[in-house]
């Protein structure tokens, strides 16, 4: 697998395919990783948690948008 990412979580080697996975994520994870190519699942689980609190901030936003330009369309319409 020569398009492959390789770390160890409590000693068990994965390989994650580089097609499957963005950059910026490919970025983070070697961020995670120390000298032995080892993540510490307490990291990789912080890591996990700021993502998905990140994508559910930017989704409330982005319902938020869409409320407010619905309402705009609806009170423009009734004009």
């Amino acid at each position: 697998m020569d398009n492959s990412f390789r770390v160890s979580i409590t000693g068990r080697y994965y390989d994650i395919p580089t097609s499957d996975i963005s950059e910026s994520t490919l970025e983070t994870l070697k961020e995670l990783m120390n000298e032995n190519g080892s993540i510490d699942p307490r990291d990789l689980l912080k890591a996990f948690l700021e993502a998905s609190e990140i994508s559910n901030t930017l989704q409330s936003a982005i319902t938020q948008a869409h409320t407010k330009i619905q309402t705009t369309k609806n009170t423009i319409n009734i004009s």
